[in-house]
């Protein structure tokens, strides 16, 4: 009798299926976090636009001295938006984080620096486009609903990040949603930085840190980054290189115009993974902080950002920039306005 009982009840629980779920079917969760270019438009369609978090990340492919990738930009970029995505998602677990893909082409290479408008390890944009290129994307994705973006970027140069404060006030101001550059407002943050500020000492002793000078392209910091990040693509001879430190602008323009510059400032040499990781842990402690921050109702276009204010030393440099990018813009519609054979 209690065999027979065993075989039926066995019988029955193999064949039991939930009432809300079909054979075969997962009852996991659907994911939060979601890559935009993998998804069907029903699926886009159906996202909760006041709890979805959209961001786009932005690169660059620019020279990094002769030991680092030239996309070191996007590569650390795209590191701090799958870090924040995490974040994001466990610290708001009713919210959905859609990634972009990432625009790979920003403005100004660090060649520019050193006075030279062309380099082979550097494939920007004009400014104009670049500003055009993030409004245009941020404007499709207001008018499709979606009313959190947050640009995420990697490059550093003045006029790059001018373009995309720019371009996302554009974006905030005439669709009426939230389009921040958080980039800009983390470089701002005096919080943040201070933390940042912190790191360093914990890692480097005063007179390390006063050695590095201005560290700003492919030294201590960025190839800390990727030997954390992507150590494979780090180049050994970084071990050897000496420094190229400069205290100012005008000691790092001094630098980079010097004949047979190498395109990194700093000292390379000095960078660890450990120090690498903690600069990573750091950015997207602040990514997260500032998002977290925007959809809790405080008003980040009060805050100031990056680069709201140039160092004097820097204006002629840039609008010797921005006259190239202006005749090359002048060349471009000459041609287009010429009768063409067919």
């Amino acid at each position: 009798m209690k065999s027979l009982f065993t075989m039926l009840l066995a019988a029955v629980l193999v064949g039991w299926t939930p009432a809300r779920q079909k054979p075969g079917a997962s009852t996991s969760s659907p994911p939060r976090i979601l890559k935009l270019e993998e998804l069907t438009w029903p699926r886009i369609e159906a996202l909760d636009r006041r709890r979805t978090l959209v961001v786009l990340p932005v690169g660059m492919l620019e020279e990094h001295g002769p030991h680092l990738p030239i996309s070191a930009d996007t590569l650390g970029v795209m590191h701090e938006v799958n870090g924040a995505a995490q974040r994001v998602s466990q610290a708001l677990p009713a919210w959905t984080v859609v990634i972009m893909p990432a625009i790979n082409y920003g403005q100004s290479g660090a060649n520019r620096l050193g006075a030279a408008r062309v380099h082979p390890g550097t494939y920007g944009i004009r400014q104009s486009t670049l500003r055009s290129l993030v409004v245009d994307v941020g404007a499709e994705l207001a008018q499709n609903g979606f009313r959190w973006i947050f640009v995420m970027n990697g490059h550093g140069a003045p006029t790059h990040n001018i373009a995309l404060n720019e371009a996302c006030d554009f974006v905030s101001q005439t669709f009426r949603v939230t389009m921040l550059h958080l980039t800009a407002l983390f470089r701002a943050d005096p919080a943040i930085q201070s933390l940042g500020e912190k790191i360093a000492a914990k890692h480097f002793s005063p007179a390390e840190r006063a050695s590095f000078g201005m560290d700003v392209h492919a030294g201590v910091a960025e190839t800390s980054g990727m030997l954390a990040v992507r150590p494979d693509l780090v180049q050994p001879s970084y071990k050897t290189l000496p420094s190229q430190a400069g205290r100012s602008i005008e000691e790092l323009q001094k630098v980079a115009t010097a004949p047979g510059w190498q395109g990194y400032l700093s000292s390379p040499s000095h960078a660890t993974p450990a120090y690498g990781q903690a600069i990573e842990a750091w950015w997207i402690d602040g990514f997260t902080d500032l998002i977290r921050r925007t959809v809790g109702g405080e008003n980040m276009f009060a805050h100031p950002r990056e680069p709201d204010r140039l160092p004097p030393a820097v204006a002629p440099m840039l609008e010797r920039e921005l006259a190239d990018e202006t005749a090359f813009g002048e060349q471009l519609a000459s041609w287009l306005a010429q009768p063409r054979k067919r």
